[in-house]
């Protein structure tokens, strides 16, 4: 499939560490906890979705570990949709900003061997309409790899 080069709105790239002792990605030395991406945490998960857990069609979801206070819900949670790339997943994160939903758009990128994880994080960039959106993110991700030579 051929992909045309556009556009890349502004990202930041965070990397996650697999740690086999807790089961958690964690963001690596070159990572500091306080990121220029404050709404990824230090650890994140990948899980089967429960069927309750998510209305998209994602076999897996990714959360991190800390939930909103009195509440069961976990501050950063998605599903990981699949992309025409192997390896490579999108989703998205929700914020409420003065009582408006907002959302950013994720990539996220496993290793082969799945012990390092990249997030590609576009802060308050989202394409509503399903059918742009997937061109947008076959297309981004085409530019990554070129760009980071994956």
């Amino acid at each position: 499939m051929c992909y045309k080069s556009s556009f890349i709105p502004t990202y930041k790239a965070v990397i996650y560490r697999n740690n086999p002792e807790t089961g958690y990605y964690t963001k690596t030395i070159r990572q500091p906890e306080i990121t220029p991406v404050m709404r990824l945490p230090y650890e994140l998960k990948i899980e089967p979705t429960q069927l309750h857990q998510i209305k998209c069609n994602a076999k897996r979801i990714i959360r991190g570990k800390e939930k909103f206070k009195g509440k069961d819900s976990y501050k950063f949670f998605t599903g990981l949709q699949d992309t025409d790339f192997l390896q490579w997943y999108s989703g998205n994160d929700y914020e409420n900003l003065k009582g408006i939903k907002v959302l950013s758009l994720c990539l996220f990128n496993l290793s082969q061997d799945n012990d390092q994880l990249t997030v590609y994080y576009f802060g308050r960039f989202y394409k509503e309409n399903p059918n742009d959106r997937e061109r947008f993110i076959n297309g981004t991700i085409h530019e990554l790899i070129k760009r980071h030579i994956l």
